[in-house]
């Protein structure tokens, strides 16, 4: 998708001034085709366009990373970061785009932007995937492919040392308790201050149960769901995208996100199903192979599984407040619940 943004952007305009600054990079003639959205399944929080540019008669295609026009959902949009953890993680064999342009000025487009090549594959729907499209038409070869291939680049990321990506760190410093705090301000600033009642319930809940233990901390994605790869005809990882929730945390935060989408996928499609695909492991087979992946036990899952839920909660929040800034208040996700049914039970308890 294009993203949600309080302001549209002029594409005709965007695609000239495009072209001039592939022209101020090149000494050949330059065309830049039509723009237009990277990625149905997902991409809400930034502006995602796919487009071609031809050079003394080559072409390739390109994806443009744009914050979105006038504010989206997160606060910050820091495209210079973005770059610095994907340039890093493609050093350590992680399918990120590569090579990458950025533009910090914002006199080429009035924005700055990430300009990196277009990875062509299949984005699974995070919705939809257990129930239909090509994941689920794949069979259970492909399947099996690309289940592991996604839980092998989880384990190739939570091995990336740390204090290469001092960047990561959130003011509060890193781990669970400034990430916790980081969210508890998200969802202040992403409602003007209007939190929910059961948001705060959830926070609460968070902080008196966080884990007090120390656990290894690794880089994490922040955003590890299958909507978030891009996948080859057998199932294997081309690509690895969006990495603006990237932080440094227990591995499990990471590992929890991907099983609560998975539950609450399910969830969403009344569907009772364990796995949810025949190519997949169970819950309890998958956190048993991760274990060993990561060569320790996985701790507190629980707690990292609701945090992911109330995370995920602050982003719909957010979301359904620019829906209906941007005249879009009949959108089907303004009446999505902001916590799944099992993760209000746990934070009532």
């Amino acid at each position: 998708m294009a993203g949600i943004a309080l302001v549209q952007r002029d594409l005709a305009a965007t695609r000239d001034r495009l072209r001039d600054w592939f022209a101020a990079q090149t000494d050949g003639e330059v065309a830049v085709s039509e723009l237009r959205a990277a990625n149905r399944s997902a991409g809400w929080s930034s502006e995602c366009l796919v487009f071609s540019v031809t050079t003394d008669g080559r072409s390739a295609e390109y994806v443009i990373r744009i914050p979105p026009a006038g504010g989206g959902i997160f606060p910050d949009y820091d495209l210079a970061s973005q770059v610095a953890t994907q340039e890093l993680l493609h050093g350590y064999g992680i399918a990120t785009p590569a090579p990458l342009r950025y533009e910090p000025d914002p006199a080429w487009i009035g924005s700055k932007f990430l300009v990196m090549p277009r990875i062509v594959g299949h984005t699974p729907s995070d919705t939809s995937y257990a129930t239909r499209g090509w994941l689920h038409d794949a069979g259970v070869a492909v399947q099996r492919t690309a289940h592991d291939s996604f839980l092998q680049t989880l384990a190739r990321l939570h091995r990336v040392p740390v204090e290469q990506a001092a960047w990561l760190a959130r003011p509060g410093g890193v781990g669970v308790g400034p990430e916790l705090d980081w969210w508890r301000e998200y969802v202040r600033w992403g409602t003007d201050g209007a939190v929910p009642e059961l948001m705060s319930t959830a926070f609460d809940w968070l902080t008196r149960h966080m884990p007090s233990e120390p656990t290894d901390l690794s880089i994490c994605w922040g955003d590890a769901r299958l909507s978030n790869a891009i996948f080859d005809d057998t199932g294997e990882i081309v690509g690895a995208l969006d990495w603006e929730q990237a932080c440094i945390c227990p591995a499990e935060a990471d590992f929890a996100w991907w099983l609560a989408t998975r539950r609450q996928m399910l969830e969403v499609n009344g569907l009772d199903l364990d796995p949810e695909l025949p190519g997949f492991d169970s819950r309890d087979e998958v956190v048993r192979r991760y274990e060993q992946l990561l060569g320790r036990p996985l701790q507190h899952l629980r707690w990292y599984e609701i945090f992911a839920m109330v995370r995920m909660g602050c982003c719909i929040l957010r979301t359904q407040a620019l829906l209906r800034a941007t005249g879009q208040a009949d959108h089907f996700l303004t009446r999505a619940p902001i916590l799944p049914a099992w993760t209000v039970a746990a934070v009532g308890s």
